[in-house]
């Protein structure tokens, strides 16, 4: 029996540390209400509040403030717990606008690249509101934490409503904001095998030399929108070249043989000075290219030589003494009459020429404006095909979306 007393008096004396001795109040967690009760604990044992306090349905002061004070805390505590899902998201649609976002979308996006622009700036004024708020739920609690009052548990109740609010409408603008990148985002998405097909039919026709950058581009992983103007602009300085005739593309539209075999063109023209055969000759080398929209007058000066050296340009010769004599009447473009050499006057043909002499000038310059003018509006005809045909490229490459 003596064992079996000595044992269970070792019992006691093992669980008499978590129990505590008379009038010990143990050890309670930290926290607010809870250093409330145990100050209230040590009021009691000291007789400065009666045990009844301990009842249900006893009220305290310091057990209602801390209280309080606990609300204010797990109000707070609320709204960090709203905010940082915010915070998170803040920082994915800042990246994935730096991922959209690229140097040259300013010239085949400008829209999309302004768009861009000013949704950086109110994703920095979102994400500068959330550190706002961090920060003010910091101070909101601290006077918590440190000593807590009931003006510090009014200031942090009333903040906590504030700040919740805050938190709730910038989740607003910042789904609000995630929705616009979004659309953005869907229109420069990543081409796909579907796009490389259409591509390949779009880029049928162009020159090897332009295709290159458009698939350069779409092999790089390049959107769709960039690969879209890439094209565009492919088609249009293809046909911007065509918007220019060189002199030999002038030569070889009037002519219908190239400057290589032959260097002077003459035409046969059916108008006669008084019983004489007129003929008409152009010069390559005093040619000039000619671009779309010329006037007629500039065609006319470019295709007849009116910068060359007088016996160069363009001629009309009257086939007085035959064909090929040098010393027939010529009319060359942009003088003011007929030249014969001077031997010619001295010829019987010269001195029969020069009886009606004022007439015969007339109609030889006027066979030559005649066919000037045909072989200026062959050149006008084909200007003004190539400018149709441009405006054409530029009203389908204004609405083409070939990426879908």
């Amino acid at each position: 029996m003596a064992n079996r007393r000595t044992a269970a008096e070792e019992e006691r004396e093992r669980e008499a540390p978590s129990r505590g001795g008379a009038g010990d109040l143990g050890v309670l967690p930290h926290g607010t209400g809870n250093a409330a009760l145990a100050g209230l604990m040590r009021r009691i044992e000291s007789g400065a509040a009666p045990a009844s306090a301990l009842l249900p349905g006893a009220t305290d002061p310091d057990v209602e403030r801390a209280e309080e004070a606990e609300d204010a805390m797990q109000a707070l505590a609320a709204v960090d717990f709203a905010r940082r899902p915010l915070s998170e998201r803040i920082k994915k649609a800042l990246m994935e606008r730096t991922a959209v976002a690229k140097p040259g979308m300013l010239l085949y996006a400008p829209d999309d690249f302004n768009a861009l622009y000013e949704l950086q700036a109110k994703l920095a004024e979102v994400e500068k509101r959330l550190i706002d708020n961090g920060i003010a739920v910091t101070t909101a609690r601290s006077p918590l934490e440190t000593s807590p009052n009931e003006v510090a548990t009014a200031y942090a109740l009333r903040a906590a409503a504030t700040l919740a609010e805050d938190v709730r409408k910038a989740g607003q603008t910042l789904q609000e904001l995630e929705l616009r990148l979004t659309e953005v985002s869907d229109r420069h998405a990543h081409a796909n095998a579907e796009d490389r097909a259409r591509l390949d039919r779009l880029m049928d026709g162009l020159e090897p030399r332009l295709r290159r950058e458009p698939r350069l581009a779409l092999s790089g992983g390049a959107g769709r929108q960039e690969i879209d103007y890439l094209l565009k602009r492919a088609w249009l300085e293809q046909h911007e070249a065509t918007q220019r005739l060189t002199r030999d593309e002038v030569w070889q539209l009037i002519t219908g043989f190239s400057s290589g075999e032959g260097g002077t063109c003459y035409f046969d023209l059916p108008e006669r000075m008084d019983r004489w055969r007129v003929h008409f000759a152009l010069e390559h080398g005093a040619m000039r290219s000619v671009a779309a929209g010329s006037s007629d007058q500039e065609i006319r000066d470019a295709l007849l030589g009116a910068t060359a050296g007088v016996v160069t340009r363009a001629h009309a010769t009257a086939e007085v003494l035959g064909r090929s004599d040098h010393r027939n009447p010529r009319y060359y473009y942009g003088t003011s009459r007929v030249t014969p050499r001077r031997e010619f006057w001295g010829t019987r043909e010269g001195k029969s020429a020069k009886r009606n002499w004022s007439a015969n000038q007339s109609k030889l310059m006027e066979a030559f404006d005649a066919k000037a003018d045909e072989l200026v509006a062959v050149i006008h005809d084909v200007l003004e095909q190539r400018k149709r045909l441009k405006a054409l490229v530029v009203k389908v490459g204004e609405t083409l979306n070939w990426a879908g």
